[in-house]
């Protein structure tokens, strides 16, 4: 075969290699897209069936540990600590990309939620807190914000699907590392720090917090 034919016939291969690459590609994003898609939707739909039947979402009944995420997931019923330890300050992104410090709201209540979509006991309490925000937060100079542990998400794009979902306007920041975390101890989720307006961790709450508990807490 002449060496202009040869030429011809590795660069079309090329260019078949290339175009098939792409197909595959776009099929896997497809199938990815469409997994996380009904892993959301049955998210929703089981936990939604669970509170209309009064079934609670504990540790023992909903399979508490998920060893594939690294941290155990309480429910219902809540345990409050009493803390008297400086908040180690920390800087991370929230949903628009901006760079939120922990120090900004120094002399204010801020309310540390540790939390993540694929946990039944955050995604119930998460009413309760958009409610408190909304009624309270603002006019009592009180701050939320709600850091997700993303390090253990599918995608950031579930982490922003689900503010949607529920509506949130509160603050979240994204722990894209699990750093936070980690330096601040988190094995439950979700759990929520009271800290006070000199930077002081004064509560910690293991489990879902109420509407009653944060004000009780936080007013």
């Amino acid at each position: 075969m002449p060496p202009k034919k040869i030429v011809t016939l590795c660069f079309s291969l090329v260019i078949l290699a290339g175009v098939i690459y792409t197909i595959a590609t776009n099929v896997m994003m497809v199938y990815e897209r469409k997994g996380e898609s009904e892993e959301w939707d049955g998210l929703q739909e089981s936990y939604s069936e669970m509170s209309e039947q009064g079934v609670p979402v504990n540790a023992e009944e909903s399979g508490a540990l998920d060893s594939s995420r690294g941290y155990e997931q309480v429910g219902r019923k809540s345990e409050t600590r009493t803390l008297s330890v400086e908040a180690p300050d920390f800087e991370l992104r929230n949903l628009d990309g901006e760079r939120v410090r922990l120090s900004d709201f120094k002399g204010k209540k801020v309310l540390i939620n540790f939390w993540a979509t694929w946990c039944p006991p955050c995604v119930k309490e998460m009413p309760a807190m958009q409610k408190f925000h909304d009624e309270h937060a603002a006019k009592e100079g009180v701050v939320i914000l709600a850091v997700n542990a993303t390090d253990k998400e599918s995608s950031i794009n579930a982490v922003k699907r689900f503010a949607r979902e529920f509506g949130i306007s509160f603050p979240i920041l994204l722990d894209v590392n699990g750093d936070v975390l980690l330096n601040y101890e988190v094995l439950t989720l979700p759990t929520s720090l009271i800290i006070d307006e000199e930077g002081i961790v004064v509560e910690q709450i293991l489990g879902p917090v109420t509407e009653e508990v944060l004000v009780e807490k936080l007013l």
